[in-house]
């Protein structure tokens, strides 16, 4: 790859119209990750989009520049008198050594300023996992620099490391477009960013950490820090009082609408907190802003415009959510009754529905405001998905009719119900080759004319599922939420927890013991209490155990991906010390855990 100097001149196929005052390009790379070439299976719109995201740094105000286009996600530097901030880290360190690298050839002095503070605005692995490029931790140990965050950014890097990784990696695959090919019959762009860069992350926990408000000098640089619950609950937003600078985090993700519900998954998403925040942020009567994604914005009346429409479309979707809620409807009615933004809206260049979409955004408000009963008692205990499948499609003539009604909504062009017939053969035969193939068709149709990103990395990722693409796909599972940085970044206490989810309670039924891990190294000990189906950690070790290992930190981090398997080698070598119980109790204690599952979890194939 050519980079280019500052002074190239760009490419004009990857401008794309703009809010504000003209931007100010630092540094054009000459390169755009997104798919920005107009084709058939792609909407003339979201190849727009793509034009938007070309790679380049922009020069925001005095002293701030924001890197745009080099990962999913932007970092923005802040040029201290003694040094610089960075503020979030994408989600690569290969990415952010590359913007490093960049951002140093704009103006070699910036080579020569050390990096005082990285900031995490909140927890999404796309903001924190290039740390590295940053930051080591020899660095942290000397406080040369330090790493800012709010309170609560820890509570959801364990939550998602230790319980939930697994899942959580196989769908924001199927979001962010991972494992399809880029190009006009793959992946676009990602929406807020041109591609979601996938290799593992790196992690530090933060060293500073604040709850509401946190004002405070760095690099001789005001910083007023605050609370901005939105996207994430954790999130934070930063006011530069002295060059009218505002950094909006994911608060505002980016020029297009919010993933008021993300269909990845996540906690409950509260609009109303969320425009809130961005009405505490129209207060500070910015002259810039800089959001985590898309490009800046510069000019008061564009900063006032964009944060107004943006608060005014989420809270749309909240009060109409609500309206119609109160009528008695269910959260597929809420969808066709709110399919879309009012047209003032709708059309607006930060509100196109790229990233989120009102019609699954009201199905999240539903789902937060009264959880997942819709009213119909025959949904408390209905039959068996399967079963239903097979009663269905019996009573519409079987098999053939449905298989023969499948085909004709696929030449009528109507997918979405030739996908609905292909869905109940596949729920009654996982392997009906025909039926998969159908449905794969009609999903893949349905991909290439939507323009959210979401949904077409959806629709296609899950063809390329049911036509078993994925099923020799080597799986971690939790490379990423759970990369080892992450687990060294969290107590000892919460790694552990992570074995309670894993319990099979079908194995151990009749079964309570103690294990007692004694962690030599650091001279604490933990206690794995079974107690027939459920698995509690203790922090310190009962006095009579039934088994008891010893070993250090690093040889348990190097256990975590599949204890069972891994545990035999560790006692051979000696680098685990079985000083309690024998190796047939610890294999029976073992033997009640679940397996890393090798193979991505079936989504739509099932």
């Amino acid at each position: 790859m050519t980079r280019c100097c500052p002074a190239t001149v760009r490419n004009p196929a990857f401008d794309a119209p703009h809010v504000g005052e003209p931007l100010d390009v630092a540094f054009d790379a000459g390169v755009n990750l997104a798919f920005a070439i107009a084709a058939p299976t792609v909407p003339p719109r979201l190849t727009e989009h793509s034009r938007r995201m070309a790679q380049r740094i922009y020069r925001v105000a005095e002293r701030v520049y924001c890197a745009v286009g080099y990962a999913i996600a932007n970092i923005i530097f802040v040029v201290g008198d003694d040094g610089i901030v960075v503020v979030d880290a994408t989600e690569a360190v290969s990415a952010a050594k590359r913007i490093y690298e960049d951002f140093c050839a704009i103006d070699p002095r910036h080579a020569g300023l050390p990096v005082k503070a990285v900031v995490y605005t909140h927890n999404h692995t796309d903001h924190t996992g290039g740390v590295r490029a940053f930051v080591d931790e020899a660095a942290l140990e000397a406080g040369r620099v330090e790493i800012i965050a709010h309170r609560t950014l820890m509570d959801t890097v364990i939550n998602n490391a230790n319980l939930v990784a697994p899942i959580l990696a196989t769908r924001s695959a199927y979001s962010f477009g991972t494992l399809l090919p880029a190009g006009a019959t793959g992946k676009v762009n990602a929406g807020i960013g041109p591609v979601l860069i996938a290799e593992p992350a790196s992690f530090f926990a933060p060293t500073r950490v604040f709850d509401d408000a946190l004002d405070i000098e760095l690099a001789g640089v005001r910083f007023q820090f605050r609370y901005a619950p939105s996207e994430a609950d954790d999130e934070i937003v930063m006011w530069l009082p002295d060059l009218g600078v505002l950094l909006s985090a994911e608060v505002i993700q980016g020029e297009c609408l919010a993933n008021v519900h993300t269909l990845r998954g996540t906690r409950y998403r509260d609009p109303v907190r969320w425009y809130q925040t961005i009405d505490m942020m129209r207060g500070f009567g910015a002259v810039h802003m800089v959001p985590a994604h898309g490009r800046p914005v510069s000019g008061a009346t564009a900063v006032a415009e964009v944060l107004t429409v943006y608060r005014d479309a989420i809270q749309f979707i909240h009060d109409q959510t609500i309206r119609h809620m109160n009528f008695g409807m269910t959260p597929d009615e809420l969808a066709e009754a709110i399919p879309a933004l009012p047209p003032h809206l709708a059309q607006h260049a930060w509100l196109g529905e790229y990233y989120g979409t009102v019609k699954h955004s009201v199905r999240q408000v539903y789902s937060g405001q009264l959880g997942w009963f819709d009213g119909d008692p025959a949904s408390l205990d209905p039959l068996p998905r399967g079963e239903r499948a097979r009663r269905t499609v019996e009573m519409m003539g079987g098999t053939d009719t449905v298989r023969a009604a499948a085909r004709v909504a696929l030449g009528d062009g109507d997918w979405r119900w030739a996908a609905e017939l292909a869905t109940l053969l596949v729920r009654l035969d996982i392997d009906d080759a025909d039926a998969r193939s159908i449905k794969a068709e009609a999903l893949r149709e349905l991909g290439y004319r939507t323009e959210n990103t979401n949904w077409r990395n959806w629709y296609l990722s899950a063809a390329r599922e049911l036509e078993r693409a994925y099923e020799d796909l080597p799986f971690a599972g939790s490379a990423s939420l759970a990369s080892t940085d992450v687990l060294r970044a969290q107590p000892l206490r919460n790694v552990f927890q992570r074995f309670s989810v894993c319990i099979d309670p079908a194995r151990c039924a009749d079964l309570h013991a103690t294990l007692v891990f004694r962690i030599a190294d650091r001279d604490e000990a933990y206690a794995l209490e079974l107690r027939r189906g459920v698995l509690q950690v203790h922090e310190r070790a009962p006095a009579t155990a039934d088994l008891q290992l010893a070993l250090d930190t690093a040889t348990l981090y190097g256990l975590l991906r599949d204890i069972a398997a891994q545990l035999p080698a560790g006692l051979e070598s000696g680098a685990i010390a079985l000083e309690r119980g024998t190796r047939e109790q610890l294999r029976a204690f073992f033997d009640s855990f679940d397996r890393p599952a090798r193979r991505m979890p079936a989504l739509a194939g099932r």
